[in-house]
């Protein structure tokens, strides 16, 4: 049976056990809507350090909030600039643990410096496939 559970950004830095992260893919929640003060962001970034990623873990960016919006994320100007404070601080767009389709949204929030990025949009099917692929291909570097 598939084990579900969840921790919130309050109890990683407060440093209450964390869950077991070997085989897993897991979704962080850089934030959400309406909370896009700089607590927010600290929040985020002090529980992204704290997390124990390991080689077989797989890990999915997510922004709450939006999903009446007819807008991508990086297309909104708060969640854009709530990511670029979350990258500068972190680094997470370069982690190799981020899945691809992860990587994207957050470099399209413009969180390199300099990098040009071009969008271009594939089918749920499509990113659904390169995830899996992704996600197997971290479970391979379990020894």
């Amino acid at each position: 049976m598939t084990k579900i559970e969840h921790q919130l950004h309050e109890d990683v830095v407060a440093g209450k056990p964390q869950m077991d992260l070997d085989r897993t893919m897991m979704v962080f929640s850089i934030g959400s809507a309406p909370h896009f003060t700089r607590r927010a962001v600290s929040m985020a970034v002090l529980s992204w350090r704290a997390m124990k990623i390991k080689p077989s873990t797989a890990v999915v960016m997510h922004f709450g909030g939006f999903d009446e919006d007819p807008r991508e994320l990086w297309e909104i100007p708060e969640v854009r600039l709530f990511v670029q404070r979350f990258c500068a601080k972190t680094g997470a767009h370069k982690h190799p643990a981020l899945d691809p389709a992860s990587r994207a949204w957050l470099l399209a929030c413009d969180v390199e410096p300099g990098l040009r990025v071009n969008v271009n949009m594939i089918t749920v099917e499509e990113s659904l496939d390169q995830s899996m692929d992704f996600f197997r291909s971290r479970l391979k570097e379990v020894p």
